[in-house]
């Protein structure tokens, strides 16, 4: 959603690279129209959407844009049979054989990372009183090998006869001292992890998953990792590169092939849209449109400004899968008719030839548009929740977590005590920083933005970073920091308490990725408009340590309908 994506290049855990400091942001980079909450919207009032291209925008240097998914960076991620992790404090995972829990990674001996242990049970047997077996992170699932002599795994050194939790990523942590954290094993469950990214590209506090394709209503498939999971857009885009299906075109109501260009602060996407089957854990969305990313079925149209995110090295990803508040990446305004005076941004084309020129900007019907795949499943359709444990101060290299379909519609999906926060039409709310400020700024929480980006160094008085790393905030010392959300109405009102770390400290260490503390200036500007000024983007250092609800607008759950989030 309105994403500002601040630029830091990870070129694998070796070298953070120097980017443009001057493409810092993704603010979305039209005036009017559009939804704020979606990247693909030249409109919206804000970063709306921005986050959709990658990094900031200088070839491979906004690459910091997205990262993957299960690919690599998960070297020992189910089972935890690593030494090192630092997840050893969720109370399950399995036993850990051996001394008292050493590999503190969920038990090397008991099966992998929760899976239960071995079917003897007798992986728990060399230890002495279980508490070894605390190194698993299957954590809140309970399940890191059930059975033992005495209740759960992990307590009594019981290896267990068949843990459960081995499917959702429950279990140890993976070299290098990863943490991970994960839901009840369940069809609506799918495991993400926050990691290295794409090998010789990197990225900074990305959140991925393993997305599936297939040709609709077919057998044909291709499960693409490395998928950004991005809370604050709506739709799927994967890199043409990486497609290797031969999908239908997706259509307008005259059946002329349409296509998509997603324009930025600094970056744009561009391409056809495709029809595809979307499958991720148990869920499926079919004949659902996706945007396909590449320029060589229609010429770019000299609208798209900025640098062309259909790469990897300019993307940062082999795709996003946006699960915003929201149904569409543009909504009503998208359905307009396109002119000078229209509130259509130019986001969708219809191409009547692969000529240059072929394409022209159109006005598509929200059911045409691209779409969050979410409201479109059978089931567990209402929104969507991100659990992701606790980080050390200074950061992890790799941290597993969950990504559960559903609110209120399961055992695991419950809302329990968190907090309800309604969002208005464009999927925003309020937050006032300091907490006394009388002047709040507009905020949304955004798993796809890698920072806490806030009110610049005139306003908050945060040393801002120099050189490389400008538009994040370096201050001497970790600051503790307080904001006050409230919705559009003031009916809800919380308070939320942060901390901002030195971004050059904190990446000092060449090999963590994830970061709780992470902080920059949200006051970058737009190209071509004036921008929406400041604003709070609780991005995914918000998400470490919580579960972060985002249910969908229309969608009834039950603690209310959407849209509105809760943590």
């Amino acid at each position: 959603m309105h994403r500002l994506f601040a630029i830091v290049c990870l070129l694998l855990t070796t070298v953070v690279a120097a980017c443009d400091s001057g493409a810092q942001g993704k603010v979305d980079a039209s005036a009017s129209g559009g939804r704020s909450f979606d990247g693909a919207v030249t409109g919206g009032s804000e970063a709306g959407g921005a986050r959709i291209a990658a990094g900031g925008g200088t070839g491979v240097g906004g690459s910091t844009a997205k990262g993957g998914a299960s690919g690599a960076g998960e070297p020992a991620a189910t089972g935890g049979t690593a030494a090192g992790g630092t997840a050893g404090t969720s109370d399950n995972g399995g036993t850990t054989a051996g001394t008292s829990g050493t590999a503190g990674t969920g038990g090397t001996s008991s099966g992998t990372a929760g899976t239960g242990g071995t079917p003897s049970g007798a992986a728990g047997a060399t230890s002495t009183s279980g508490t070894a077996g605390e190194g698993g992170t299957a954590g809140k699932t309970s399940d890191g090998g059930v059975g033992g002599t005495s209740g759960t795994a992990g307590k009594t050194g019981a290896g267990g006869v068949e843990g459960t939790a081995g499917k959702t990523s429950a279990g140890g942590t993976t070299a290098g001292g990863g943490t991970s954290g994960s839901a009840t094993a369940a069809d609506n469950v799918a495991d993400v992890v926050v990691d290295i990214g794409l090998p010789g590209i990197g990225y900074l506090n990305g959140l991925f998953a393993s997305v599936t394709v297939c040709v609709p209503g077919g057998s044909k498939c291709q499960t693409i990792d490395h998928v950004l999971v991005d809370t604050g857009s709506s739709g799927l885009r994967v890199l043409g590169s990486v497609l290797t299906l031969s999908l239908p075109a997706w259509t307008d109501d005259s059946g002329v092939a349409l296509a998509e260009c997603t324009q930025f602060v600094s970056s744009f996407t561009w391409g056809p849209l495709r029809s595809a089957d979307i499958k991720i854990a148990g869920e499926q969305a079919n004949g659902t449109p996706i945007q396909v990313i590449e320029g060589s079925t229609y010429p770019v149209p000299t609208a798209c400004t900025g640098v062309n995110s259909n790469s990897a090295a300019t993307l940062g990803s082999n795709g996003i899968i946006g699960i915003s508040a929201l149904n569409q990446d543009c909504g009503a305004a998208c359905s307009q008719p396109p002119g000078t005076r229209s509130a259509n941004p130019g986001v969708y084309y219809a191409c009547s030839s692969s000529s240059k020129g072929g394409c022209k900007v159109a006005a598509v019907p929200v059911a045409k548009q691209v779409s969050n795949p979410v409201p479109l499943f059978s089931q567990d359709n209402n929104g969507t929740i991100i659990e992701l444990p606790t980080v050390p101060a200074d950061g992890a290299a790799n941290v597993k977590g969950s990504l559960i379909f559903g609110i209120g519609t399961r055992s695991n999906n419950g809302v329990g005590q968190a907090t309800v926060m309604p969002l208005d039409s464009s999927g925003t709310f309020l937050t006032s920083y300091p907490t006394t400020s009388s002047n709040p700024s507009m905020a949304f929480i955004d798993s796809g933005s890698n920072a806490l980006y806030f009110p610049n160094s005139g306003t908050t008085r945060i040393a801002n970073c120099t050189g490389s790393y400008s538009g994040f905030y370096c201050p001497r010392s970790t600051l503790s920091l307080s904001a006050k959300n409230q919705d559009m109405a003031g009916s809800v009102t919380m308070t939320v308490n942060f901390s901002v770390a030195n971004t050059m400290t904190l990446l000092a260490s060449q090999n963590n990725v994830a970061f709780n503390d992470l902080g920059g200036s949200s006051s970058a500007p737009s190209v071509g408009s004036a921008g929406m000024g400041a604003y709070f983007d609780w991005g995914l250092p918000f998400y470490f340590g919580r579960n972060v609800f985002t249910a969908i607008e229309g969608q009834s759950t039950p603690s209310g309908t959407g849209p509105f989030v809760a943590f």
